[in-house]
């Protein structure tokens, strides 16, 4: 058994409205000269980048701009970034939008310090040192990229995603401002949303961190759960319920979104120090046969995972219930824990996502392949509560078929 657990998060996190205001005092505190924001052209039409671009000019920070974001980013995306910033000369990178773009800061910011290619540096501790400052603005509320420790690229000669897996990935400076969540589209709004749902509920349900092999010198980045992240999870788990509707059919209701942005930065905190499970392992191997957003993907697949794990874990699965808004008191565990899928599948058709793998145009003779693949993903399996074989995988694949 583990006797100690670690936490860590990143340099800094600004959090409330109008938060975006201090990013130009924040890069000159960092000794910044020249920042380039990454972000893309939907985000430049919607008048974000100006948001941004404005404070750090009035703090003397000369701001360039790479519109090349891509909602699922690609090594090709990450490439054009570094040619921005070795063009422009640029000493920070200013992530701004939702996890894509924010991860094609990240990596960009690891190739602009130690070169090479994106690939060399897929896996869990390949940055050798640290990067170049990196300042997240997330614009959307679910990946909690703001202050984790990887960067999802999609692999274009594999054609697969992959992580870049690394402490020195967490940004120097989160600014989570909510206004800038405002013009969030209600698809884009429920993606995300029932992503950051998917981070807490696989970060509270995942193994303890003291049941797992102790720790070498260089220490796992998913650690397993710990008593910090439980808190965090349970929080977010809370808000998503009670928040993700209003925020994607009320787009204005600053409320909603200012607690769904705070739903995403828990969920990021927790499962970053703590664990992902199976839900992510399967959305890869979905995410190499069709084109999704990682969030939809994510959300589809989570009540047919929790049902999978229900059995190893029927304590923590009622609470998930109880904090979904199930009257689920007095009921024995299982029976209990049952619900809380029933109120995930709920939450994803009152928000649009979609219910089958079918739905996403997955051939089902696909699947063995996919679960081949999922099975594969030590790295999240060994966290989560229940084992995935080949089996577990294909049975859970064809049950969301």
């Amino acid at each position: 058994m583990r006797e100690q657990w670690t936490f860590s998060c990143a340099g800094e996190v600004i959090f409330g409205l109008h938060a975006v205001e201090r990013v130009g005092l924040v890069a000159r505190r960092l000794g910044v000269s020249r920042a380039l924001i990454v972000s893309d052209g939907q985000l430049a039409a919607a008048g974000l980048i100006d948001r941004v671009r404005r404070p750090l000019d009035e703090a003397g920070i000369e701001a360039g701009v790479y519109e090349g974001g891509e909602p699922e980013p690609s090594t090709r995306a990450v490439r054009g970034c570094v040619e921005a910033g070795q063009a422009g000369g640029f000493d920070c990178l200013v992530g701004l939008g939702g996890g894509s773009n924010i991860d094609t800061a990240k990596a960009a910011a690891v190739l602009l310090s130690h070169g090479g290619n994106v690939p060399d540096y897929f896996g869990e501790h390949q940055v050798p040192e640290p990067i170049l400052p990196l300042i997240a603005i997330p614009t959307t509320a679910g990946t909690g990229s703001e202050v984790t420790v990887a960067a999802v690229i999609t692999d274009e000669e594999r054609h697969l995603k992959s992580a870049i897996l690394s402490p020195y990935l967490r940004p120097r400076v989160a600014i989570c401002d909510p206004l800038l969540t405002l013009s969030c589209p209600p698809k884009v709004t429920a993606d995300s949303g029932i992503d950051a749902l998917t981070h807490a509920i696989e970060c509270y349900t995942a193994v303890d961190y003291r049941y797992l092999p102790p720790l070498g010198d260089e220490s796992a980045i998913y650690p397993g759960k710990n008593p910090l992240s439980d808190t965090l999870a349970l929080r977010a788990i809370e808000l998503v319920g009670r928040y993700l509707r209003p925020a994607v059919y009320q787009g204005q209701n600053v409320e909603a979104r200012e607690n769904m942005h705070l739903a995403s930065l828990l969920a990021g905190l927790a499962f970053s120090n703590g664990a992902l499970g199976a839900v992510h392992a399967l959305q890869y191997a979905v995410a190499a046969q069709v084109p999704s957003s990682h969030g939809e993907g994510n959300g589809l697949l989570l009540p047919y995972v929790m049902e999978h794990n229900l059995a190893a874990q029927p304590e923590a699965f009622a609470t998930i219930a109880a904090l979904l808004g199930e009257a689920v008191e007095g009921l024995p565990p299982l029976e209990a824990a049952s619900w809380g899928v029933a109120a995930v599948q709920r939450l994803k058709a009152d928000i649009g996502i979609p219910m089958r793998l079918r739905e996403l145009g997955v051939e089902q003779s696909a699947i063995p392949a996919m679960a081949e693949i999922a099975a594969s993903l030590e790295r999240l399996n060994r966290l989560n509560p229940r084992p995935l074989t080949r089996q577990d995988a294909e049975a859970i694949l064809r049950a969301a078929y």
